[in-house]
């Protein structure tokens, strides 16, 4: 089968939603959302209200006002969760930089005696290297120039701050217990 729906106004979205079953209490507040959040996002909200999927009809007392406060809660509850991680991810990346820096050197990290699968190790100081070239970040920026002629990579309470949490993760992954 060939996908041929065309792109539908506001007004039409609306006026499909009403006319499979869904509530709209205030016409220009859910034209508000479906301009500023899209159709297609705030479908997965409305998914579950759908009494037939294949239809796309809404169960009886179906409201956009829920799909909205469904949508709400999950923003905010993302919003929480990341704010978390975020923190776990910043204590995990600190203590893990100072603690080897300290017990062994600032390049610990390109130190092969410490891990158990140097080709995964291999493959994650080319990862880095990359995040290291793209960063925009003043202290690497600064590094590199004032540092041009040192091949080695800038210490690993620089390289590692601009390194994905998933390359910190894999590091971490294959060291060699201490």
């Amino acid at each position: 089968m060939i996908y041929n729906k065309g792109a539908t106004t506001i007004a039409d979205q609306i006026a499909q939603l009403k006319q499979r079953g869904l509530a709209i209490r205030d016409e220009n507040e859910a034209a508000h959302f479906l301009s500023n959040i899209s159709y297609y996002r705030l479908a997965g909200y409305w998914w579950p209200m759908q009494a037939n999927k294949v239809n796309h009809t809404f169960k009886p007392n179906s409201r956009f006002d829920d799909v909205i406060a469904l949508y709400n809660f999950d923003r905010e509850l993302r919003l929480l969760i990341f704010d978390v991680i975020e923190r776990i991810e910043i204590g995990l990346r600190s203590k893990l930089i100072y603690h080897l820096s300290h017990e062994v050197d600032p390049w610990w990290f390109q130190n092969t005696a410490l891990f158990v699968n140097i080709p995964e190790l291999v493959k994650t100081l080319n990862a880095i290297t990359e995040s290291i070239e793209i960063s925009k970040d003043v202290f690497i920026r600064d590094h590199l120039k004032r540092y041009s002629t040192d091949n080695r990579f800038p210490p690993a309470w620089k390289t590692l701050e601009v390194a994905t949490f998933g390359n910190l993760s894999k590091l971490y992954g294959i060291l060699n217990p201490l």
